[in-house]
């Protein structure tokens, strides 16, 4: 299977930014565009944009990336035009895809998703001295465990883990991607009370709402295609709602 990675980049839009205009902007012009360095046709290149959840003022947004290739600090060549849109971004953040849940194909195909699936970021540490293998197998464990019982509180699509061994000093990150119904943004207690049983910790967990994806564009063999705030169907596939 051929190498894939999450790159993802947060971004802070300046008080006097309208947000309409700006995700307008990302959806229609900014992520379509995006091809630094160039992908060779029908390479993955998925770039979806997601709103934080919550009143925060100015508006937060959080750009996911999910590639073959892997980017620079211009973060696919994205990272200049978004800021010429009045906005303000922070280091793009590279993770490799360890694993994923149902399974890599069904987990890609959840990022293809044009019905506005809303996504959960969580990231957990783990402790050098701890065995990494014996924390993988039961993290991937409370993944599908999270993923095949959807319950009243969350029906979850799929998700993607990453690690990183150089984020954080002493320390090896991971990284959950979790896309699907919510009635709160975060991943269940039972998952989390998992994790933490094998010796991970939770120090982070973040929930969006879907505003566009893009999963191609220049060079590629499809035209490209935006999200539900655009109403974009899915090159060769049907329409959302549409019968086959």
């Amino acid at each position: 299977m051929t190498m894939r990675n999450l790159t993802f980049c947060d971004i802070r839009l300046h008080p006097s930014t309208v947000d309409s205009a700006f995700e307008e902007a990302m959806t229609g012009d900014v992520m379509p565009g995006a091809d630094a360095p160039p992908h060779p046709p029908g390479t993955l290149f998925v770039r979806s944009l997601y709103r934080e959840a919550g009143y925060g003022f100015p508006p937060a947004y959080r750009c996911v990336v999910h590639s073959v290739l892997v980017s620079d600090t211009r973060f696919f060549g994205m990272r200049p035009r978004i800021a010429r849109l009045g906005a303000d971004t922070k280091e793009p953040r590279f993770r490799l895809v360890a694993g994923a849940a149902p399974d890599d194909e069904t987990a890609l195909d959840m990022l293809r998703a044009q019905d506005g699936h809303s996504l959960v970021m969580a990231a957990v540490h783990l402790p050098l001295r701890m065995i990494q293998e014996s924390f993988e197998k039961e993290l991937a464990a409370a993944i599908e465990e999270e993923v095949a019982e959807p319950s009243r509180f969350s029906a979850v699509s799929g998700a993607i883990w990453t690690r990183d061994d150089e984020a954080v000093h002493g320390r090896i990150e991971y990284l959950v991607a979790a896309t699907g119904d919510f009635a709160e943004l975060r991943l269940r207690s039972r998952t989390v009370e998992r994790i933490e049983a094998a010796g991970g910790t939770l120090v982070e967990s973040r929930g969006f709402h879907h505003v566009g994806t893009v999963f191609a564009g220049p060079g590629s063999a499809d035209p490209g295609s935006v999200g539900p705030a655009f109403g974009g169907a899915v090159p060769g596939e049907p329409a959302p709602g549409a019968g086959g």
